[in-house]
């Protein structure tokens, strides 16, 4: 066996240890502030009641709605979302991969770029934990998923277009893509706007290569299935009810805090770090790879991901107050799609050679990774199940005042984990729903401390 198919074999292996290790930290991760909360809602009546409540009285994003919303019904479906969620991540660095390269990953000679450019992408997508890990939070990674997959039939049938290419969207194909884009324009501000800026950019391309006459009832068709989507979403009397309770909106200032969050929305200043995973990562693709030529193509394609990244965060300037780290999400995935397209793939042997070294090296950054957010999941896991056994123990007393412990583990980036003050505004709503009079922390002496259990020393001292 060759040296290089030693380290194919390893990476291979990798990648399954990898990938097993964090669908385990996935797996444990407990329910979690709107976890709970969400469960409620779905199950005090039928499903089609929740989603008449959401869609009446709180937003029209349908798809958020439905994923994960579906999946509170049972824990056997519960578990099937939590399973699901790596190989949603996967699907959406594919389709990423797609966008910038144009490939598809049955070209073996993508296979290390794209290892590299996953790994990447877990090790430096912004609070992972939220995202991705936690139920609610992780339909920034669905809503991504389902928005560039449909990104990239589009540029497939625009490619097609082009080239005159054989036709290859049969009528199933074409009744499938206008629910997947139905579903696009239900998703939210951010991928509604991320879509209709690819239609412009896409369509302004045919139209300079006189191709917009080439276009067909079944293209029309499809893009009939975003524009029915997005006028569900913007037309939902949720959307109005919240209007009543937002804040005056003051474009002066909005635009003040819009350009301070702008310059730090690529350096994941709001969480503690400073971008280190991203950059690198991006710094770590350009030095193993050939520059693209600087040609007006490449030049154009570049400026739109770049602009494509900036403009998913326009839809904050009026909701800056809101803006938190989570939704600069799909920013993040554009600017290494952007960094994917400026360079040629590898493909002499010292170069192969250097990207599977790298690939390993990375593979096992990500294995360590989710072995320490199993750690911190499981212990946080262990901590909601006792403080729930404490409450129910508490009403079976007959107590209508309860008190319970804070959760005292350290989280990782793989853990969505309160504060302490979100947790005492949680526990209020839940002595609501519990019809008690009051749920609050532990406050003695003696009590467990806010972020003060180190799971990893834990699981050591129990060795």
């Amino acid at each position: 066996m060759s040296f290089q198919k030693s380290l194919n074999l390893i990476q291979n292996l990798l990648i399954f240890l990898a990938i097993s290790i964090c669908d385990l930290a996935i797996l444990q991760h407990p329910f979690t502030g709107d976890d709970l909360l969400n469960s409620f809602s779905v199950n005090k009546g039928n499903f089609l009641d929740y989603l008449y409540e959401i869609y009446f009285g709180w937003s029209g994003r349908l798809f958020n709605s439905l994923f994960p919303g579906l999946f509170f019904v049972n824990d056997s479906l519960l578990l099937i979302y939590k399973i699901l969620s790596i190989p949603c991540f996967l699907l959406m660095c594919a389709c990423a991969f797609y966008l910038a390269t144009g490939k598809f990953l049955y070209h073996l000679e993508s296979c290390q770029d794209f290892i590299i450019f996953s790994c990447i992408a877990w090790l430096g997508l912004p609070v992972l934990g939220t995202t991705v890990v936690w139920m609610t939070g992780s339909i920034y990674l669905w809503s991504t998923t389902i928005t560039l997959l449909f990104l990239s039939l589009l540029f497939k049938i625009f490619n097609e277009l082009v080239n005159h290419s054989r036709d290859s969207l049969s009528v199933l194909a074409t009744i499938l893509i206008f629910v997947l884009a139905f579903f696009v324009g239900t998703s939210g501000l951010q991928w509604i706007l991320i879509t209709i800026i690819t239609y412009i950019f896409l369509g302004c391309r045919l139209l300079y290569d006189g191709k917009l006459i080439g276009l067909k009832f079944k293209h029309y068709f499809i893009f009939l299935g975003f524009i029915f989507g997005g006028a569900f979403f913007l037309l939902a009397p949720g959307n109005f009810q919240r209007l009543e309770y937002a804040d005056p909106f003051s474009l002066l200032s909005n635009l003040k805090r819009f350009f301070m969050f702008l310059a730090g929305a690529y350096f994941s200043l709001g969480v503690g770090d400073i971008g280190r995973s991203l950059w690198m990562g991006a710094l770590l693709i350009l030095c193993l790879n050939s520059i693209n030529p600087l040609n007006k193509s490449n030049l154009i394609n570049s400026f739109f991901w770049a602009f494509a990244s900036l403009a998913a965060l326009v839809p904050f300037i009026p909701l800056i107050h809101f803006a938190a780290p989570r939704v600069t999400f799909i920013s993040a995935i554009f600017f290494l799609i952007l960094i994917q397209s400026l360079v040629l793939p590898a493909t002499n042997s010292s170069q192969i050679f250097r990207k599977s070294f790298v690939g390993i090296i990375l593979l096992l950054l990500v294995s360590f990774d989710g072995f320490v957010g199993w750690a911190a999941n499981s212990s946080l896991k262990y901590e909601v199940e006792n403080r729930q056994q404490i409450i129910q123990a508490q009403i079976l007393k007959g107590s209508k005042d309860i008190v319970v412990p804070y959760y005292s583990t350290i989280p990782s980036r793989l853990t969505h984990m309160l504060t302490p003050s979100q947790d005492q505004a949680y526990l209020k709503n839940i002595a609501d729903i519990l019809e008690l009079n009051s749920i609050t922390h532990d406050e003695s002496i003696s009590a467990p401390k806010p972020y003060s259990l180190q799971p990893l020393k834990s699981i050591k001292k129990s060795l």
